[in-house]
Formats: C-alpha cells, sequence, structure tokens
C-alpha cells in the first residue's frame, strides 16, 4: 500500500507547522474527473526513504507530547551551548600549548626556584617475553637538591603511558627516599600518569629518590632513514613527557640479551638536546664490563643543563625482533575518534534526505490535470517558483510586459526586449543572470505569504538546522587546538575529516533553510499551470501566438527552458516580418547580449592564460638555466654532507659493443673520509648525465665497493641525471678506499658542431658542473690532491674521430661566464687555453700501448688553485665522429628536445604578438559598434589582450631575469612584452562604455 502524502491529511496531535503523518490518503476529491483529464500521478517513494521518513514522523510527534516549546528551547540552547564550545576552541586561548623556545630560555634564569637534580641516572633493562614482546625493567636515581627558600615535600615524575599508538603499561611502580621506602601517588590521564613522591615533609638539601617501573612495547615499526627497511625502533626519552628541572649530571645505561644485541642493524646512538638549536650525540658502544651474556651501553654527561631538557638513545633493530601488539584504546579512539561526528553527519544528511523526498514533499491537489486557457490570480514570477522553473523567468517576465493594444513604439520595444529574452533563455551564458533573477525577487517570500508554500518547522528540523553547524565548529576547534600540539604519542589526520564534515553540515542546513513545500493551495496552482502547458501544447500557442495572448508568460514556464526560448523566437520572428515598422529594428535583438559558447570560450582561455603561465614557470626547466645544483653536490642526500673526497682517480674507456653502440666503462677511485658525528649514517652520493640533447646514454651503476666489500646502493633518476646514494646500515668513521664502477651503455649522441653539421658525439663528464663546489669533490675549503681523469680508446676509433679534446669554456667569446660557449680543446693543447699563471698544478699526457690510446689530466692544487676554465662546467673528454659510426643517436630525438627548449621562448613571443595584435585592433576599432557592444570581438580586446600581456610579463621575467644585460634574447623578447602591456592598457581604456550625458 503506497503511503498517503504527508500534506493530505495531519493528525490531530501533530501541529501543520512540523512533519506530518504518512498514512494512506483517502479520496482525493469527491467529484469525478473530466472526460479530457489526464491523471497526476503521485510519487511512489523508495522503501528506504519511506522508513526514514517514518521514523522521523514518529520522533517529532513524541518529543511534541513529551516537552512542547520548552524541550525546543532548551534543545537549542544546547546546540547553542555546543557551537559558542567550538567557538572559544578555535579563536579563544590554546590548552595546554606546547613550550616555545622563548619559555624554554626564560625557564634557565628561574631554574633555581624549584628543585634541581644534581644528578639523573637511569637504567634500562630491555627484555623479550615468551611471545615476543618488549618489556623494559627501569630503575631512576634522582638525586634532587632543595634550595633553602623552596617549600617542597617531594618530587614528581611524569611518564607516558601511549607511545606511538601503543599502551607502555606503567607497573610495578616503587620508590625509595634515602633508603626507605615511600607511597607513590599516581595520576592518570589520557596518555600521561603522574607519579608523586612525597615525604609528608618539608625537604631541604640533598636527598636520593630512587623509582622503579616497568614498561611495555617501546619499539615500533619505522622505516630506516638510512636503507629504506622496515626496522623495529627503540627511540625512548628517558625523561619522559615533561621534564621542568635543570641538572647537572646525567648517566644512562641501556643493557641487552646477546640474543637481542645480535638483532641490531647499527650500534645505537644517544643524544642530549636543550632546544633545537643545542643538540649533542654520539655512537655508543658496548662497555667492556658488560654483565654476562648482555651488552650495555651507556650515555653520560657532566655539563649543567637547564629545565625543558630532552635525552635519548636510539635503537633500530631488524624488522620483526619484537611482537608488536595491536594499537591501544585511546589510540583507535584519537585516531577514528573524527569519523564519530562524521558518520553521524552522514545519517542525518540520510535523514534531511528523506524529509525533503517523503515527509516535506509537496502536498497533492486533485488526482487529474485538465487544460486550462485562463491565466492563474498569481505573477509569472510567482508561477515560476511554483513550478521551479528558475530559467524561463526573465522570459515570462518579458511576454507579461508586452502591452495588450498595438501597434506602437511601446509595444515594438516590449516585443524586441521579449524577443532578446527568448533568444537567451535555457542557454548556459545566460545561467547567472536567470538565476539572480530568480532567487532576487520577492516572489520567493511571496510563497509562503500567500499560502501557497509552507515552513516545515518543528523539532527536527531545528536538529538539522543547528547540530551539523555546532558538531563543526567543535571540530575545527579540536584541530586548531591540535595544530599547535607536536605528534608525540597518537597519529591523527582530522583535517581531511573536519573539511568532509563541513560539506556534508553545509548540505544539510541548506536542505533544511531552503525546503518549502507545497500547500494543498500551492498544489492545486501548480495544476492550474500545468493545465496550462497541456492547452498551450495542444493548441501550439508556444508557435503561433499571439505574443499579447495573457496565457502565453504561464506556458512558457512549463516545457523546457530552451525549447520554449526556441519556440517564442520563432514566433517573434514571423510577428516582425509581419510588421513594417519592425523590420528596420530586427537586428538590435539578434545580437547576442548573454554569454554565448564563443564568448565562454573566449573568456574561459583568457582566464586560463595566467594560470598556464605560471605552472609552466614552475613545472617547465628554464631553458637558460644554468650551472644548476645537483643533490649529491649540495648534500640534499641525507647523510651525504659528511663523506668527503680526499683524493680521486677516474678511468674510463670507449668501446664500440657487438651491437655497434658506443659503451664506457668508468671506474672511479676514491680516498673517502667518512665522518659519523653526525645522528644520521654517512652515505657516498655521486650523479652523473643521464639524458643529453633528449637522448638517453643509458648509465648503469655496476658496483660499489669500501675497502674491497660490496656495498648496498640505490640508483633514481633525477632530471637529466642519473643519482647513485649508498644504503649503508653501520655508521663508518675514518678514511676509506672507495671504487665506483658504473657503464655508459649508449653514450654516443646526435648534436650539431660549431661548422653546423650533424655528427655523432661522445662526451664522457667525469664531474659535473659545480663539482668544485661539491660535499664530496672539494676544491676551495680542502682541495683534493691528486685528482687525476684518464680517458682510453682505440687507435680505430680514435683514427675516425673528427674532433677530440678536452671539455672546456672558450672564454675568447668575451661573454658573461654563464654564457660562455662549451669548447673541445684538443688533447695536447690545453696550455693554450689556460693561464700560465694557473698552470703550474695542471699536467696533460698522452700514450699510446698496444693500440689503445689514453689521454690523461692531473690537476694538483697551486698557490692559485685550478685553472679557473676547468672547474667552471662539466669537466671531461669529447670525440666527434661522423654519423653512422655508432647505433643509438638519434637526430630527431635532438631536434625534439631542441624543439622543447625553445617552446618556453616561442610561447612568450606568440601570446605577446597576440596580445599586441587584439589590442590594436581595438584601438583601430574603438569607434565601431563591436568595440562597446557586448559580443566575441569585445571580449578578446577586454578579457584576452590583458590576460595574455600578463601571462608574457610572468614568462618574460621566469625565462630572462638571470640573463645578463647585453643578452640577444632580452630584446627579442622584452620589446613585444612592453608593447604588449602598453597596448593592452590603451585597448581597456579606448573600448570603455561611455554613458550618454543626460539633457
Amino acid at each position: 500500500m503506497s503511503p498517503r502524502h504527508p500534506n493530505d491529511e495531519v493528525p490531530a496531535r501533530v501541529p501543520t507547522d512540523g512533519i506530518d503523518d504518512l498514512d494512506d490518503l483517502d479520496a482525493a476529491d469527491a467529484e469525478s474527473a473530466p472526460p479530457d483529464a489526464i491523471p497526476d500521478e503521485r510519487p511512489r517513494h523508495t522503501p528506504l526513504w519511506a522508513l526514514l521518513s517514518r521514523w522521523l514522523v514518529r520522533l517529532e510527534a513524541w518529543l511534541r507530547s513529551h516537552g512542547g516549546t520548552p524541550l525546543r528551547i532548551g534543545i537549542r540552547v544546547f546546540w547553542g551551548f555546543v557551537a559558542a564550545t567550538g567557538v572559544v576552541l578555535l579563536i579563544g586561548q590554546v590548552i595546554n600549548p606546547p613550550l616555545t623556545i622563548e619559555d624554554i630560555t626564560s625557564s634557565a634564569s628561574t631554574a633555581t626556584e624549584d628543585w634541581i637534580a644534581r644528578e639523573f641516572a637511569a637504567d634500562y633493562e630491555i627484555t623479550r617475553d615468551d611471545d615476543g614482546t618488549l618489556r623494559a625493567s627501569v630503575e631512576e636515581r634522582i638525586s634532587a637538591h632543595f634550595p633553602d627558600d623552596v617549600d617542597l615535600t617531594g618530587i614528581r615524575r611524569v611518564l607516558a603511558t601511549e607511545y606511538q599508538g601503543h599502551a607502555l603499561e606503567p607497573a610495578a611502580i616503587t620508590a625509595s627516599l634515602d633508603g626507605r621506602p615511600v607511597e607513590v601517588d599516581e595520576s592518570a590521564s589520557a596518555t600521561r600518569l603522574t607519579l608523586t613522591l612525597d615525604a609528608g615533609e618539608r625537604l631541604d638539601g640533598d636527598h636520593e629518590f630512587v623509582l622503579r617501573y616497568e614498561l611495555r612495547d617501546l619499539a615500533y615499526e619505522a622505516v630506516d632513514a638510512a636503507t629504506g627497511q622496515r626496522v623495529d625502533l627503540l627511540e625512548w626519552d628517558v625523561f619522559g613527557p615533561s621534564w621542568p628541572q635543570a641538572f647537572s649530571g646525567l648517566d644512562v645505561s641501556v643493557t641487552l640479551p646477546e640474543d637481542i644485541d645480535d638483532r641490531l642493524i647499527r650500534q645505537p646512538r644517544g643524544s642530549l638536546a636543550w632546544t633545537p638549536l643545542l643538540v649533542a650525540g654520539e655512537w655508543l658502544h658496548p662497555e667492556d664490563d658488560s654483565p654476562a651474556g648482555t651488552m650495555r651501553y651507556r650515555l653520560t654527561n657532566d655539563q649543567n643543563i637547564p629545565p625543558h631538557a630532552n635525552a635519548w638513545f636510539t635503537m633500530s633493530f631488524e624488522h620483526g625482533t619484537f611482537t608488536m601488539p595491536g594499537p591501544s584504546p585511546i589510540f583507535i579512539v584519537q585516531s577514528f575518534g573524527p569519523l564519530i561526528p562524521l558518520a553521524f553527519l552522514a545519517l542525518v544528511l540520510l535523514l534531511a534526505l528523506a524529509a525533503r523526498a517523503v515527509a516535506w514533499g509537496d502536498a497533492h491537489g486533485r488526482p487529474w490535470i485538465v487544460p486550462r486557457h485562463e491565466p492563474p490570480a498569481a505573477p509569472p514570477a510567482a508561477a515560476a517558483h511554483v513550478l521551479g522553473a528558475p530559467l524561463a523567468v526573465g522570459l515570462a517576465d518579458a511576454l507579461a510586459a508586452i502591452p495588450r493594444r498595438g501597434p506602437g513604439s511601446a509595444w515594438i520595444d516590449q516585443r524586441l526586449e521579449a524577443a532578446r529574452a527568448a533568444r537567451r533563455t535555457g542557454r548556459f551564458g545566460d545561467l547567472p543572470h536567470a538565476l539572480a533573477r530568480y532567487w532576487s525577487a520577492g516572489a520567493r517570500r511571496a510563497q509562503i505569504d500567500q499560502g501557497w508554500r509552507r515552513v516545515p518547522r518543528g523539532f527536527v528540523r531545528d536538529l538539522f538546522l543547528a547540530a551539523p553547524p555546532a558538531l563543526v565548529l567543535v571540530q575545527w576547534g579540536v584541530v586548531r587546538q591540535l595544530s599547535h600540539q607536536a605528534k608525540v604519542a597518537v597519529v591523527w589526520w582530522p583535517t581531511a575529516f573536519v573539511i568532509v564534515s563541513t560539506v556534508i553540515a553545509a548540505i544539510i542546513v541548506w536542505i533544511a533553510w531552503t525546503t518549502r513545500p507545497l500547500t494543498r493551495r500551492g498544489a492545486l496552482l501548480k495544476q492550474h499551470l500545468l493545465g496550462i502547458g497541456l492547452f498551450a501544447e495542444r493548441t501550439r500557442l508556444l508557435d503561433r501566438g499571439p505574443s499579447r495572448d495573457p496565457v502565453l508568460p504561464y506556458a512558457v514556464l512549463v516545457p523546457p527552458a530552451r525549447e520554449a526560448g526556441r519556440r517564442v523566437t520563432a514566433m517573434l520572428d514571423a510577428e516582425f516580418e509581419g510588421t513594417a515598422d519592425a523590420r528596420e529594428r530586427m537586428r538590435s535583438w539578434r545580437t547576442p547580449a548573454y554569454l554565448t559558447w564563443t564568448r565562454l570560450l573566449v573568456i574561459g582561455a583568457s582566464v586560463v592564460l595566467v594560470p598556464a603561465a605560471i605552472v609552466m614557470a614552475t613545472t617547465v626547466p628554464n631553458p637558460y638555466e644554468r650551472g644548476l645544483t645537483y643533490r649529491a653536490y649540495d648534500g640534499e642526500v641525507p647523510g651525504s654532507l659528511w663523506v668527503e673526497a680526499e683524493s680521486a682517480e677516474l678511468t674510463a674507456e670507449l668501446a664500440r659493443t657487438a651491437d655497434g653502440r658506443a659503451e664506457i666503462r668508468v671506474t672511479q677511485r676514491m680516498s673517502v673520509v667518512f665522518d659519523d658525528s653526525s645522528s644520521r649514517v654517512p652515505q657516498l652520493a655521486d650523479q652523473w648525465r643521464n639524458v643529453v640533447d633528449g637522448q638517453q646514454l643509458d648509465v648503469r651503476v655496476d658496483s660499489v665497493r669500501i675497502d674491497g666489500d660490496a656495498v648496498p646502493f640505490v640508483t633514481e633518476q633525477d632530471r637529466d641525471t642519473l643519482l647513485m646514494r649508498t644504503t649503508m646500515a653501520d655508521a663508518l668513521s675514518g678514511t676509506f678506499d672507495v671504487d665506483v664502477e658504473y657503464t655508459i651503455a649508449s653514450a654516443a649522441v646526435a648534436t650539431v658542431n660549431r661548422d653546423g653539421d650533424v655528427v655523432e658525439r661522445v662526451r664522457w663528464v667525469a664531474l659535473m658542473d659545480g663539482w668544485e663546489s661539491a660535499q664530496l669533490f672539494p676544491t676551495r675549503v680542502h682541495p683534493i690532491e691528486p685528482l687525476r681523469i684518464e680517458f682510453r680508446l682505440s687507435d680505430e676509433l680514435a683514427e675516425l674521430a673528427t674532433a677530440a679534446g678536452w671539455i672546456t669554456r672558450d672564454t675568447r667569446t668575451g661573454e658573461h661566464p654563464r654564457d660562455w660557449a662549451e669548447a673541445i680543446v684538443p688533447f695536447g693543447s690545453l696550455a693554450d687555453e689556460v693561464d700560465p699563471t694557473q698552470d703550474a698544478g695542471t699536467a696533460e699526457s698522452a700514450d699510446v700501448t698496444d693500440g689503445v690510446r689514453s689521454y690523461a689530466l692531473d690537476l694538483h692544487d697551486s698557490d692559485s688553485g685550478y685553472p679557473f676554465v676547468l672547474t667552471v662546467g662539466d669537466l671531461g673528454v669529447a670525440f666527434d665522429f661522423p654519423q653512422a659510426t655508432f647505433v643509438g643517436p638519434s637526430d630527431e630525438a635532438r631536434r625534439a628536445a631542441a624543439t622543447r627548449e625553445s617552446l618556453p621562448f616561442a610561447t612568450n613571443l606568440t601570446i605577446a604578438l597576440l596580445a599586441i595584435v587584439v589590442a590594436g585592433a581595438g584601438i583601430l576599432g574603438r569607434k565601431r559598434p563591436w568595440a562597446t557592444r557586448p559580443g566575441p570581438r569585445r571580449d578578446l580586446v577586454r578579457w584576452f589582450a590583458p590576460a595574455a600581456a600578463l601571462a608574457s610579463t610572468i614568462l618574460f621575467f621566469w625565462l630572462c631575469g638571470d640573463m645578463v644585460p647585453d643578452h640577444p634574447v632580452l630584446p627579442a623578447l622584452g620589446y613585444p612584452t612592453l608593447g604588449a602591456v602598453v597596448l593592452a592598457v590603451w585597448a581597456l581604456i579606448a573600448t570603455r562604455r561611455r554613458r550618454k550625458a543626460k539633457r
């Protein structure tokens, strides 16, 4: 049985302004349907919507029967209090804010106002239970000094009870004072346990507190920063969540069974910090007097440290060393707590949708519709709100304004206005105008005043309007409070949940605020309007007219707006054709005043130009950019800042493989110093070119050996280079011999030499641009000495080469160093390219042995350093061969890369020239109608030209911001960009609309 519509019959227990009953309908009308009537089918709602709506009806009735107005006010006050709480959390004072640097530093001056720890000693004994879980037995010895002016009877110690999602479960807590047992008062919060060791009397002088307790599951799963592998990490701050005391001595020991110690991937590390700027640490080694079967590590400090310090030890074990427990209850609540209000809002959203569809649905009139030919007692705008037809309001108002008598000037003008409205009705470009007219009119309020629609007030509507905003305010307030806290014991990602909750809450409020169901009277008016639509369809009123028919403004509201506009346009066009006085004025209404697809395309393209220019500037590599920094050179690779080469010998050999490719095998031998003073594991990193002119060199690293032992490493593509970094687990310290072997599998690339001929160039870059200031290859503070570069190839290949030599910079151009052209200096003539006063430390040699030629360059630091031309840019050798010497070089790829490199310059110039052309056309045609009348051509001048000028300016400063003043590209791009800006502004002024002066 289908449910009765809620507005057809209202139970006595539920007022008419609330959510109504859903029982079945009685007979709708006693009168019988006319012969030409069309049945008005009533919607059959889904079982889910009907069920949810029935629940809401029963809830509304129950609340009204148990409280009425006082209960309703109380519920509103409750949600208002919740919202006020959210506002306080959002804009009020931060609860329990974290200490700032100023708080920590200022505490040093007040350290004597509290007790002072002369020494803090902690012994940690780490064991593994039968089930594999970690257990830590802790004994803390605190030598406390109480100044004479401090009135204290004991000390407080704060322990963490939650860490990395695990419950630590402090247990077996005992304490003693000066050798005598004392009671421990425990006060627990969500994530902390505060222990109070009270002597019961005022303390002064020196006293020794001993605190013993057990903790569980201190280790957690993590990714090791050095190796990239999963490990069981034990990183623990011995002071706990809070340590507001100063201390003058620290002694921390950690004892491990040998079987657990064997699972360490590196030696432990101990660290001490006071503020983020003062941090010290050291790698820990087992003590010689460790108890039998165990390994004991110790961290000590004998310096005075101000309050709020941190001291921690870090131990990385193999993954699986300990059995990890499940997440603690508080972690689950804190992690998934934001889902609770989100789930509540999702349920409320379902209820709101069900209420709008069923309980707050429109009432029904008669069960049938008949054609109607008389206008209703409602203006067209109000009729549009009853039908829910916003797109045709403008057309209906324009038709209603046509005088019923004519012809005449006013009659023709109003029909022209109606023709313009008909032409734009239903089009996408008219959507903003139509919606603004629909919602700004007073017809929406008249719906309630005339009794056509009602506001479904009641408890449920109050819930929909009050609860979602209140919950969202509380959520935002909590997010704001948590944004000031570091993630110590919980992992929570609340912002995403709150954003989703905000969107859902906005939808719920919009549904509850805007729902205005039709009353019985409104339903009858709607059926009257539908009857007019039925009459208009049968009589073809929209096609034949006349436009002055009083029913026509209502008839256009029933069919789709675009169809109604098209049919009325054709009708008015025919009427104008039959009117001699109006034929000359027909062109005026054919000019589109709305946003056509052409105009939208022009405006959209103009709006996108500036963001596109910004995206290009931020994502596309600058073709002019030189002297790029590389991650292996500037210390961005973790651990690479503590690795430095003392000497290096790089040897490469070129050969032609069986498939005809040019292959270079390189051996890089270095004497490298590893410094373990950092908390990071020192790692070796190096980088080589892997793409030249769009052609892959196929560089691969074959092996990395330290003192003859292979070490793990990983490689990754970084722009046009291949980055290699080791992933050693142990922290090396001292000087080691490092051998790196790599292969360039396709070393030949197609390029253009200085004569403009396409050749195949084999270019081996031993050290890339910037090597002289790199951490691994320093030349300024601790120069590499000696540094030898050697290149070998067979006599056969050497004879084929058309040019060969060292890669240097061509200093004869006289340009800025950034624009020096790269040159290939023939072997044996390097002395002609360098300053003789700087060449004392450079030696060049050539040798031929058993058909293999060898070219070597030995660089030694002299009083004036290395030769400048060898420390600016890439350092290596290059050979030019005729085309088809090797397999692999691709001239097509070279041309494509050159096109991509020139694309930003071409884009900048093209956009500037387009702006000049469009703005110039607007200036020249400023006196013509199209320059001031809305249309695509005027949009080009007023939208596209300024946007193109701005985009061109952005690209110009991005491309040329670092160029030298006399660079030839500057005027080639600068003058068009400047011209585009000037002409675009001029065109905006010239094509502005000028109002005629009133006489």
